[in-house]
């Protein structure tokens, strides 16, 4: 797998690839980074040019110089695909990543072939504004006895508990945005952005890819209404970090869509 950083006009990002051929890019959920996908890019490049970004401000990538707000982050990964000299991709999108496809697929319609959008947060607006209030002021507050990093820690390991070595995953990549203080950005910015208005836009083929135990499932009728036109696949018995514990079933999924393999349920 090859890790490389490219220059954007908002600052360097960084990204893993395999394979080659016709683009899919992937992108994390908040305060994660491309390690997210590390376990589906192997299998995703036998048959595609896989790409993985850390998102601008997430994992390795440079911070930027203000506060983004979604529109930037898709602006932001319209200018990566741009340095990479790709017009069009197919996207996977999970949770925060989710919200950056719909946001390209709405606005930059020519840059983008399939979208796969995985837990896509459509939610109540009095659960969204909640979750906004919840994450508002997210950021990690240094203590001399390091109790910061138990907190991160904990935040990570817990609802529900999950293993060891997923946990350590998350919390090192949590800790990558500026050593965690600006973590937040990504959480605030997904709870403030009205997915709603996008998704009537979207022209591109789409799978809705949700897990069991995410938040977000329960609205995936809602979702299905308001895409002109999609699939829709639930995986069972997901844990907290799916990709990393159960990669064969979202590899499948994923490569059945591109390849016109899953049935097509119409959103209306």
């Amino acid at each position: 797998m090859k890790r490389a950083y490219i220059d954007t006009p908002e600052g360097q990002i960084y990204y893993r690839t395999e394979g080659r051929g016709e683009p899919v890019l992937f992108l994390h959920k908040a305060s994660l980074s491309s390690e997210e996908f590390t376990e589906l890019l192997p299998a995703v490049g036998k048959k595609y040019r896989a790409i993985a970004a850390d998102v601008l401000g997430c994992g390795n990538s440079d911070q930027p110089d203000f506060k983004p707000q979604l529109e930037d982050y898709a602006r932001n990964i319209i200018h990566f695909l741009d340095a990479l000299k790709i017009e069009k991709t197919n996207i996977v999108g999970r949770l925060f990543g989710a919200s950056i496809a719909v946001e390209m697929a709405a606005v930059y319609p020519e840059r983008v072939n399939k979208l796969v959008l995985c837990d896509l947060l459509y939610v109540e607006p009095e659960v969204l504004k909640k979750a906004e209030q919840e994450y508002r002021n997210e950021t990690v507050v240094f203590q001399e006895d390091g109790s910061h990093l138990i907190t991160v820690w904990n935040g990570r390991r817990a609802k529900p508990p999950v293993k060891l070595e997923m946990a350590q995953r998350a919390t090192i990549e949590y800790l990558k945005s500026d050593l965690g203080r600006r973590a937040g950005d990504s959480h605030h910015a997904k709870f403030v952005y009205d997915v709603g208005p996008r998704l009537s836009k979207i022209k591109s083929p789409v799978l809705l890819l949700y897990s069991d135990r995410s938040g977000p499932h329960p609205r995936l009728e809602a979702v299905k209404k308001l895409i002109p036109s999609c699939s829709a696949k639930l995986i069972q018995g997901t844990p907290s970090f799916p990709t990393w514990e159960k990669p064969a079933e979202y590899v499948e999924a994923i490569l059945a869509f591109l390849q016109n393999r899953t049935d097509k349920t119409p959103g209306k």
